[in-house]
């Protein structure tokens, strides 16, 4: 994320507007918003009396981590929704691009799976960008599903199951089965249904 990105992105967090950033540096309002569109940067001397003013360190403003807070990584997944509505490729680039920035953070990326995969389901793009970018969640899953978080872990073993069992690729969708324990009911649910689809093509193919 840019330097006007990161300003603009916790001058919002603070509650803050363009006009009370520029009163506190003494800059005009239209200096602030050429920061935040990346038109040009602050001047360096500046700096430290930004972080002072968002709350945050310099690390932070150079985005100098690896990860977001559950509170940074929701507002960008409600921002995101709100994009897909009017765009689903718009909204899979900020996503993909968010995730390019943030590559170990297993939070963000599984919540950025979930909005898109449901997106992906209501979009209208053609087949073969479908497919396109429904590859692209699964190894964003296949990447949280090992993820030392338990929760995102779990979230995303189901997620995958769910989804190789809609794409009837029932191998892969009872490696991912295997993973959940036999103590939760709905892995447990998904076994069965896998197993019923399998005994049912075998069936289906005697037949034939």
């Amino acid at each position: 994320m840019q330097i006007g990105e990161k300003i603009k992105n916790y001058r919002k967090i603070a509650g803050l507007t363009q006009e009370q950033v520029a009163d506190y540096l003494d800059v005009s309002t239209p200096a602030v918003n050429k920061w935040e569109k990346g038109n040009t940067y602050p001047d360096i001397s500046l700096l430290p009396a930004i972080a002072r003013l968002l709350k945050i360190d310099m690390n932070e403003l150079f985005s100098f981590r690896e990860e977001l807070t559950e509170k940074e990584i929701g507002q960008f997944v409600n921002e995101l929704s709100e994009v897909s509505l009017d765009s689903f490729i718009k909204a899979f680039e900020m996503g993909k691009n968010k995730i390019k920035e943030y590559p170990h953070c297993d939070s963000l990326i599984y919540s950025i799976a979930t909005v898109l995969n449901a997106a992906l389901t209501l979009s209208d793009v053609d087949d073969e960008k479908k497919l396109e970018c429904n590859n692209v969640i699964v190894e964003w899953l296949e990447r949280t599903a090992e993820s030392p978080n338990e929760k995102v872990r779990i979230s995303s073993i189901f997620m995958l199951a769910a989804k190789y069992i809609q794409m009837e690729k029932y191998k892969e969708a009872n490696i991912f089965l295997d993973k959940i324990p036999d103590t939760v009911i709905d892995g447990t649910i998904m076994k069965t249904n896998v197993l019923a689809h399998q005994e049912g093509t075998d069936y289906n193919g005697l037949i034939n």
